[in-house]
Formats: C-alpha cells, sequence, structure tokens
C-alpha cells in the first residue's frame, strides 16, 4: 500500500512539474534555405531586423550587444594575448558587454574554462585559418567533465569558426589514462 501511494505522489509530481515548466517552441515549417543567395530573403521573413527585435529579448542582452569589445590572441605576439586563457583572464568579472575573442589561425593547446561570472564571450577564428583548441587533459587527471578542452559555464556564450580537437589516441594506447 505504502508503494502505491508513493507511486502515486511522484505521478502527481511530475505532472505538475511538467504543467509549470516553462517551455520554448519553434516555428521549424520554413527551414532555412541550402542556397547562400536565398538566406537573406529568409533572414528578414523569419528572424527581422534586430530594431524590430529588441523589445522581445533580454535588456542584458541588447545592451551587452550594443557595447561590444574585440580583443585579439596571436600566437606571434602582435594581437593583445598570446593565449587564449590569457584573453579570458583579462575579462571582468560580471562583465556587461559582448566581448569577442578574435583568435589568430594556429594550435593552441591549452585548457580553456569561461567561468559563470564572465557572460556575454564569443570566440571568434577566421573561416580561412581557423584556430584549433587543443588539450590532452584525460578523465584520470581532472575527472570526466573537467578534462575538456573548452569548459563554457557563463550565458550568451558564442563560438564560431573553431575547430575543438580531443586527444583520444594517447589514451588509445595507454588504458591508464582514463
Amino acid at each position: 500500500m505504502v508503494s502505491k501511494t508513493r507511486n502515486y505522489a511522484i505521478n502527481i509530481a511530475i505532472i505538475v512539474a511538467l504543467f509549470t515548466v516553462k517551455g520554448v517552441l519553434s516555428d521549424d515549417t520554413i527551414p532555412i534555405p541550402a542556397a547562400k543567395t536565398q538566406l537573406d530573403s529568409w533572414f528578414n521573413s523569419n528572424v527581422g531586423p534586430l530594431e524590430q527585435r529588441k523589445s522581445t529579448l533580454d535588456p542584458a542582452l541588447v545592451t551587452a550587444e550594443a557595447g561590444a569589445k574585440v580583443i585579439k590572441v596571436m600566437q606571434d605576439g602582435s594581437g593583445d594575448f598570446k593565449t587564449i586563457t590569457d584573453a579570458i583572464n583579462s575579462i571582468p568579472t560580471g562583465n556587461t558587454i559582448r566581448v569577442i575573442v578574435n583568435i589568430g589561425g594556429g594550435n593552441y593547446n591549452e585548457k580553456i574554462k569561461i567561468e559563470r561570472t564572465k557572460p556575454f564571450v564569443t570566440l571568434y577564428g577566421t573561416p580561412a585559418n581557423m584556430p584549433n583548441l587543443t588539450y590532452g587533459g584525460t578523465a584520470k587527471q581532472y575527472g570526466t567533465v573537467d578534462s575538456a578542452t573548452l569548459i563554457v559555464e557563463s550565458d550568451y556564450f558564442v563560438a564560431a569558426n573553431i575547430l575543438i580537437s580531443v586527444c583520444i589516441l594517447s589514451c588509445y594506447f595507454n588504458p591508464n589514462c582514463i
């Protein structure tokens, strides 16, 4: 009898949770066109200009996008920073503007973490010379989640034209690394 009562209570709790949780619905009846020539028309019809949508967006996001800042990472020292980690560390805690970290081409062997306190970060690479982020951390060293090359905890994160590699091959030959 107790198990039936408990099951009933659990079922009621699940039903209440389903009806009270806010959901987001999307209208995918008009798919994104494959032809680049049709993309602008599709965007203007389905997304619309920012000015028309500002009232529907998070005010913090609108403010952040209006004051965007670009910092450059170049391994040869010609940018603001030589490493992505140094660039991320330069972003203040409680950041309120979009910070675009423009990353030059090359291999960046570093463990990158974007903390929850640093929202509005964009990692951007040039399409013709995309940067490759990689790190050889293992689950045995860091734990499963923290062994990732890139960990993002912050809100409003964007990445474009970035390659993220995983070093699995070394673990294949070394069963002790997992």
